[in-house]
């Protein structure tokens, strides 16, 4: 019998005895349970989840599994992202199979993951899961694949609560029992487990509805996302800590085994702890870890990555110039770096002509900017806003860097003129505008590499705006737009505004891209714009200079660009970078914008 589970088997045993004396004193040990069903359970009935996850914490190598997971990346309140771990489509029944035949090794007896077969049940569907077709004499891959696309936890999730909870998948000989209550339904502590729920089927397919109760019903359960006091053990004496969970897969975690690793535990990520450790989400973040690589990061496969940062914001921007215009540049646009209002609306006019754009105080042209734009060697140069925010001794001196440049300017008398401005002076016809808010900088920013690609600009209008006004709607009129994509929701930009867009081209040729915040925003935009790019851009929602440096380069070159909070970045955004099928990511800016953890893909839940 495989050593690791008998070793578990008796570390549970030996912690029911600490569950049950810790239920007297009134401690819930496992979550969500009610009383031992006597019956067949049915889906609308909550079955019993009994999981401690007491094992050895041995390490599991098997066939091609190596341990790769470090303590310092253990986050206690992010363990998986919610895409990651609900993700009816994580893996083929093909791929599961290959993966049960490289942990079982040869195998003692009929029971090993790769070679069981078992028989499961139609059921019909449910608000946790769609209905589930049964099957005769099935391959537990299949099984798991069945479950999987049913009730929408992924694959990889239920592979290593199998392992978490009994080392089934790399055990040469499983005993019956194990794999009856692979996932521990229906066996609480107190009393022996239920016939009635017995078998991989009925237990995968229970503990994915299962976690999908969690997710539909949050309010129901102890640990929600949020501040959670998280118990280190069974034993209150051995304390507990403040956990900001971050998602609801999380949350299911903790409902499911309501425990956190204590720093014994994480210290000897690999074996046991002390009389207070407990290692079941412990051992949930190593397997998915060592297994399929970080459960918090979606990396798009194969992509290299650029971090383009100066210490300041206009170094950042000269960073960027020279990783994408190493030849130099005959264009380069100038605009503010204090500033976001004139700026907007002049990424699409640069990647327009294929022009990087370097920033400049009002009053002085920084040293990057000035050594940048030597290299470059231009022919043009274009300002972009008023002599308030780009001053006439800028100006003056940009034409002393470059004395045989051609020099102009373009502004207007607000933000909104401006952006008609550079409409009027740069583009003589356009099939399509995007609208966005002149009150804020992430949503016209978003729209400007989307624009940059098709050719188009990016006109402003006013917070609280409740229709088009006439400048602006003659400025349409008169590029002979035939679409119009609005940038954002209605509370940015109103359906006021919506409606008069309709009254210029058509019902059916206004398409409005907005999601709930602007990295939602961002990437609904993105994955309207861009269904393939060999380039993606990542840059600081939270401030303006450096997406608006990249806006123009992504522009140029049909690139999306995505916004970050500056510690992750939303799902939605690298999944669109993974199904566009990137080859490589460009960060731009350093550590004070863009934390190490954006770099390394990490997503926001």
């Amino acid at each position: 019998m495989n050593q690791g589970i008998t070793m578990s088997r008796r570390l549970r045993r030996a912690w029911a005895v600490l569950a049950a004396a810790a239920v007297i004193v009134g401690v819930s040990v496992a979550s969500p349970a009610t009383a031992q069903p006597s019956e067949p359970v049915t889906d609308d009935r909550e079955p019993v989840v009994v999981d401690t996850t007491f094992d050895s914490a041995r390490v599991d190598t098997g066939a091609g599994f190596e341990p790769v997971a470090s303590a310092a990346n253990f986050n206690a309140g992010f363990l998986i992202s919610d895409y990651a771990f609900f993700n009816g489509g994580a893996m083929t029944e093909a791929e599961i199979q290959a993966f049960l035949e490289a942990g079982s090794g040869t195998c003692q007896n009929n029971r090993c993951l790769d070679i069981l077969r078992q028989s499961s049940a139609n059921r019909d569907a449910t608000p946790r899961c769609a209905a589930y077709t049964g099957g005769t004499n099935e391959p537990v891959s299949r099984i798991i694949y069945k479950v999987q696309v049913a009730c929408g936890v992924s694959a990889k999730v239920m592979l290593v609560t199998l392992q978490k909870e009994q080392s089934l998948v790399t055990s040469t000989a499983p005993s019956e029992r194990a794999v009856n209550y692979a996932l521990g339904y229906g066996c609480p502590d107190t009393a022996p487990c239920d016939p009635a729920v017995a078998g991989i089927g009925v237990q995968l397919y229970y503990a994915a509805a299962q976690f999908q109760r969690y997710r539909l019903n949050p309010a129901g359960y102890g640990h929600r996302v949020g501040y959670q006091s998280v118990r280190f053990h069974p034993n209150a004496a051995c304390g507990s800590q403040q956990v900001y969970i971050q998602n609801q897969a999380t949350a299911g975690l903790y409902n499911y085994t309501p425990y956190t690793p204590n720093a014994a535990a994480l210290e000897n990520l690999y074996g046991t702890g002390n009389s207070c450790s407990s290692s079941g989400n412990r051992n949930f973040w190593r397997l998915s870890t060592d297994w399929f690589g970080s459960p918090t990061t979606l990396t798009p496969p194969g992509a290299s990555t650029t971090i383009a940062a100066g210490d300041t914001r206009f170094e950042t921007a000269a960073q960027l110039s020279t990783e994408a215009y190493a030849d130099g540049a005959s264009t380069v646009f100038i605009a503010s770096g204090l500033g976001f209002a004139d700026g907007l609306a002049a990424a699409p006019a640069a990647a327009l002509v294929d022009a990087p754009l370097l920033l400049v105080s009002p009053t002085a042209v920084p040293a990057a900017t000035a050594t940048e734009l030597q290299r470059l060697a231009p022919t043009a140069i274009v300002i972009v806003g008023g002599t308030a925010v780009v001053s006439p001794q800028v100006e003056h001196a940009l034409q002393a860097l470059l004395p045989t440049a051609e020099l102009s300017r373009i502004s207007g008398d607000d933000r909104y003129a401006t952006a008609r401005a550079i409409v009027d002076s740069r583009f003589a016809t356009a099939d399509s505008v995007f609208l966005a808010t002149g009150g804020g900088f992430a949503d016209a920013l978003a729209a400007s590499a989307a624009a940059g690609s098709f050719g188009s600009p990016v006109l402003l209008v006013p917070p609280g705006a409740t229709t088009l006004d006439a400048a602006t709607t003659a400025t349409i009129t008169g590029l002979g737009v035939t679409r119009i994509f609005i940038a954002g929701g209605d509370g940015v930009v109103s359906t006021g505004v919506e409606q008069a867009a309709r009254a210029l081209v058509g019902t059916d040729d206004v398409r409005r891209l907005g999601g709930s915040n602007r990295y939602a925003t961002a990437a609904q935009i993105n994955a309207y714009a861009f269904s393939s790019a060999e380039t993606g851009f990542i840059a600081s929602g939270l401030d303006f200079p450096d997406a608006l440096a990249a806006a123009a380069i992504a522009g140029a070159q049909g690139a999306p660009l995505h916004l970050s909070n500056g510690t992750c970045t939303a799902t939605s955004a690298l999944q669109h970078l993974v199904d566009t099928g990137v080859t490589s990511v460009t960060f731009a800016g350093g550590t004070g914008v863009l934390k190490p953890t954006v770099t390394q893909f990490l997503t926001c839940g």
